[in-house]
């Protein structure tokens, strides 16, 4: 019998979640405040993807303006 190959996923952090998900821009953030989005749980950064996607996307504009809140 041929051995199964099991593909390791690569973990995504809570940051990369988030970033992607239009919540956070990360290249904002400190490495303490990355450090602290990190211990969010799960479904902690499922409920603020979810937030995002109820309110639309944040308002554009110079990365120095844009609020840098999670919601």
């Amino acid at each position: 019998m041929a051995k199964k190959s099991k593909a390791k996923a690569k973990k995504v952090s809570n940051v990369e979640r988030l970033h992607a998900a239009g919540v956070i821009v990360s290249d904002q953030f400190s490495e303490d405040e990355k450090k602290s989005v990190e211990r969010l749980t799960a479904v902690e950064v499922s409920a603020l993807i979810k937030l995002r996607k109820k309110h639309g996307a944040a308002p554009e504009g110079k990365h120095h303006l844009r609020p840098n809140a999670f919601v």
